[in-house]
C-alpha cells in the first residue's frame, strides 16, 4: 500500500466513523508537516503535546468517544504511527512504544 492511498484510508475510516466529513487528505498532511517542525523545535516531549492536543483541535467529545470505541480504533491508530514512521516525525522504536501504550 502507497502512502497516499495510506491517508486516504485513514482519512474514510475517521469520516466514516464520525459520520460527517471531519478531515481530508491534505489536512492530515498539513498535520505531519506541522508535526515535524514541532519535532525539530521542541523535540519529542512538544510533539506528544501537539498529538494529545490533536483530537480535541478536530473532532467534539462525542466523535472522539465514538472513534475510540470504533472496532477500526487500533488498526487507525496503527496505521497513522506507521505512516508518522515513514513521513520521519518519530522512530520505528518511539513507534513500538507508541503501539504498547495503545
Amino acid at each position: 500500500m502507497d502512502k497516499n492511498q495510506v491517508y486516504q484510508d485513514v482519512v474514510r475510516t475517521i469520516n466514516q466513523t464520525v459520520g460527517r466529513k471531519a478531515v481530508t487528505v491534505e489536512q492530515i498532511k498539513s498535520l505531519v508537516n506541522q508535526a515535524k517542525m514541532i519535532r525539530r523545535t521542541r523535540g519529542v516531549t512538544g510533539l506528544m503535546s501537539f498529538a494529545s492536543q490533536l483530537p480535541y483541535r478536530m473532532f467534539t467529545q462525542q466523535e472522539i468517544e465514538r472513534l475510540q470505541r470504533s472496532p477500526r480504533w487500533y488498526e487507525l491508530s496503527g496505521k497513522m504511527i506507521d505512516l508518522m514512521v515513514y513521513e520521519g516525525v518519530i522512530t520505528p522504536m518511539e513507534a513500538r512504544m507508541l503501539k504498547q501504550r495503545l
